[in-house]
């Protein structure tokens, strides 16, 4: 008797985990289309979606004011930064 619950056990959690498998392969990468997404959005219109014209306009201007090569540290011989 037990045997038979452990096997009818096994049948349903074999089908629930194909069920969940194909639901995954189905919706899983929403996260990567709405990036790809707005990649599209920001390579047409030059802007992020969630960005204002101003906001964007703003932005490339604090860029443009940055100093052409920042600072960056190296590493001594010892490999402390």
């Amino acid at each position: 008797m037990i045997s038979l619950i452990y096997g009818i056990f096994i049948c349903v959690a074999g089908v629930v985990g194909v069920g969940w498998i194909i639901w995954m392969m189905r919706h899983g990468d929403e996260d990567r289309r709405q990036e790809d997404r707005a990649r599209a959005f920001f390579d047409a219109n030059g802007h992020w979606p969630d960005e204002t014209l101003e906001d964007a306009e703003a932005e490339r201007r604090r860029l443009a004011a940055a100093p052409a090569s920042a600072p960056v540290s190296r590493a001594g011989s010892d490999g402390v930064v």
